[in-house]
């Protein structure tokens, strides 16, 4: 199995946890936490990006790879 396909896999695995975490209806440390410091709405927004979009954007990222494969110039 190719790297890059395993890592955009874990990616992928990474976002809908977090999802699931920031859906629920428990809110977890972290999130709590980065609220308190930072407001609810920047709390939100830099958890969203850090736990979500980031670890979304590596999966795309990698699975792009490994479809397209090594490029040897």
């Amino acid at each position: 199995m190719d790297v890059d396909l395993v890592k955009s896999i874990f990616a992928v695995y990474v976002v809908a946890v977090s999802l699931l975490r920031l859906m629920s209806d428990h809110e977890f440390f972290r999130l709590t936490a980065m609220k308190k410091v930072w407001g609810r709405t920047r709390g939100l927004l830099i958890h969203f990006i850090a736990n979500i979009i980031l670890p979304l954007m590596l999966a795309i990222y990698y699975l792009c790879r490994s479809i397209a494969g090594p490029l040897t110039f």
